[in-house]
């Protein structure tokens, strides 16, 4: 009797301590957290103010400047004397309107395309504006003096007792300033068309901070 229980237990299933244990259940699945779109975010900030606003500023500034460019056009049309130079000139500064024009509607539109023909007005206008001052420079450094007098005239210092040196120095502070200014312009758009793309490009719907 003994040998036949011993002989049953010997056949039957092993238990491992494992398997005796109790077994958890998984934990929940936890819900993805999607990312928040920043609007104030500093990546697009010009200084203290937003990228958007900096290039509404810029836009509203040189839209000022369209009464002026006009007038200033009609009365070199009516001029006698006119220079290729004058021409590219004066074809430079009224390219500004559409420009700005384009400006304006990518700002209320949120379109960054749009802020690009307002960039690349402002690289040739500083580019045009280079050279013209570096070829004032070198006149006034070798030129003749009758040379030097006709540029004076067409720079409107005919009758101004100002040495060729000062003039010299102005124009080189001039061109620093032109160099200066168009890359601030640059940085402001090239902010504000990181900021349209990215909220474009975003797909989330949570949103941090107001929108400028």
């Amino acid at each position: 009797m003994n040998s036949a229980e011993q002989t049953s237990n010997d056949f039957a299933p092993y238990k491992s301590s494992s398997a005796q244990q109790i077994t958890t259940a998984p934990p929940p699945p936890q819900l993805k957290v999607s990312k928040a779109f920043h609007h104030q975010d500093s990546k697009y900030k010009c200084w203290s103010f937003h990228a958007k606003t900096s290039a509404m500023i810029l836009a509203i500034i040189y839209s000022t400047s369209f009464w002026y460019l006009i007038n200033g056009f009609i009365g070199f049309i009516n001029d006698d004397e006119k220079r290729w130079s004058d021409w590219a000139e004066w074809i430079i500064l009224i390219l500004l309107i559409p420009g700005v024009i384009c400006l304006f509607v990518g700002l209320f539109t949120k379109n960054q395309y749009l802020l690009i023909p307002y960039t690349f007005h402002a690289i040739f206008f500083a580019i045009f504006y280079v050279i013209r001052v570096i070829i004032y420079i070198y006149i006034f450094s070798n030129a003749e003096p009758n040379d030097i007098q006709e540029a004076k005239k067409r720079m409107g210092l005919e009758s101004f007792n100002v040495s060729n040196g000062v003039i010299i120095g102005a124009a080189i502070l001039y061109i620093i300033h032109v160099l200066l200014s168009t890359a601030c312009y640059i940085w402001v758009i090239f902010r504000c068309y990181g900021y349209f793309r990215d909220l474009k490009n975003f797909s989330g719907q949570t949103f941090i901070g107001p929108e400028p």
